[in-house]
């Protein structure tokens, strides 16, 4: 007998990433979650509410229509990030599957992307 169906929906914890160390996963689903952000289901039934900087991340690699994000593996690791002014342990999101890529226009130059970056954001120089 399969018992996944009575697993539940598990929501992965610092903790968990933690102990195992960097955790790739694969994208099964996105879906409204609660406090305005999006929840990502993954291959082993687990799940991962995501926050601005994650969301970000997967948005810079494989578009804003999180239907795109379906079958992309990434990894989880911890890392740090601020909250309230404060440094604060987070699972982060590393994509692992190629980025999608950029539509072409007419003249063969791509269309810039803005994506607002929030005080406190890693920038990569």
């Amino acid at each position: 007998m399969d018992v996944s169906k009575y697993l539940g929906n598990a929501f992965r914890r610092v903790g968990d990433v933690k102990v195992n160390g960097p955790i790739r996963v694969v994208i099964a689903n996105v879906t409204e979650g609660k406090f305005d952000k999006p929840d990502l289901t993954f291959d082993d039934g687990t799940r991962l509410s995501l926050s601005v900087t994650n969301t970000r991340t997967l948005a810079l690699a494989y578009g804003t229509e999180g239907a795109g994000w379906i079958g992309k593996e990434i990894e989880l690791y911890v890392g740090e990030t601020e909250y309230e002014g404060k440094p604060q342990e987070s699972i982060l999101v590393k994509p692992i599957s190629p980025p999608v890529e950029k539509k072409m226009r007419g003249d063969g130059t791509t269309p810039a992307r803005r994506i607002r970056r929030e005080p406190g954001d890693d920038i990569a120089f």
